[in-house]
């Protein structure tokens, strides 16, 4: 990572093709308190490539969060492997940043403090992570809000800070775990546009967890469609709608036809 803390330029022509985040045969069980167990994920192989925004899609219990807690190294499965840029997957790392479905921001800390605190942890200068948290902050929206507290931000404007807290230390990944579900619709597709132009000015690889056959296609490069427990990729959609992409999209037949198809490979049970 640069000692200033800003990003480097990535651009499409120069992403890697091959795997930056690679799952191998990953199955993780999770042993109940009367002594049975749970298959949370069951030979689960997927390749991402650097770069890619990638939507995980499927309904409660199918391990989608299990996975985002594998890939970003805060659980290990129980068996098969994971490797970031072709290194085992062992523990937290600086090349992950993750973003929750509640921001869970500091209350007694500014905003600007909330989204230096990664620095902090990682004993970053201070002094430059602190620009870096104002630039940030403009890129989403929030130049204005520096020295508010959360208490003072909507739920999206919250949200909003926390994906600038999680791009703080520059990750080459961003996991987002159902990161809109808590929003009303109009601020959920508001936030949407926001992601997407903060990915296409920075090129992270973003896996995206969702409940959302709209939000997840809307997104993403390739759309992961989870089948129920024990959690198995039942497909890997490619998604053939243009770039860049505007709300109008949604009203289109292209649209409608590749959204139908995922409700049907989840049995349409998914909500939008």
């Amino acid at each position: 990572m640069p000692a200033d803390l800003h990003p480097e330029a990535v651009t499409a022509a120069v992403r890697n093709p091959d795997p930056f985040i690679d799952l191998g045969h990953v199955r993780q069980v999770f042993r109940t308190q009367s002594g049975g167990e749970v298959v949370a994920l069951d030979d689960v192989n997927l390749q991402i490539r650097d770069g890619e925004f990638v939507s995980v899609l499927g309904p409660s219990g199918c391990g989608k969060s299990t996975l985002m807690r594998i890939i970003g190294g805060l659980a290990s499965p129980t068996s098969g492997e994971t490797r970031i840029d072709g290194e085992p997957v062992s523990g937290p790392s600086p090349l992950v940043g993750m973003v929750f479905q509640q921001p869970a921001l500091f209350p007694w800390r500014s905003v600007l403090r909330n989204v230096t605190l990664p620095a902090e942890v990682l004993k970053l200068p201070k002094k430059a992570a602190e620009e870096r948290g104002k630039e940030l902050l403009e890129t989403v929206g929030l130049g204005h809000a520096t020295h508010l507290y959360p208490y003072e931000l909507s739920g999206g404007m919250q949200q909003r800070a926390g994906i600038a807290r999680a791009l703080l230390h520059d990750p080459k990944i961003l996991l987002m775990d159902e990161p809109f579900g808590a929003l009303d619709a109009l601020t959920r597709e508001s936030m949407g546009l926001e992601l997407l132009r903060v990915w296409e000015s920075t090129k992270k690889t973003v896996v995206f967890v969702t409940h959302s056959v709209n939000e997840a296609l809307f997104l993403a490069d390739r759309v992961v469609v989870m089948a129920a427990r024990p959690g198995r990729i039942a497909e890997v959609h490619e998604v053939a709608l243009p770039r860049p992409r505007t709300l109008d999209l949604m009203a289109t037949a292209e649209f409608s036809q590749a959204a139908d198809h995922l409700r049907q490979l989840l049995g349409a049970k998914t909500g939008d």
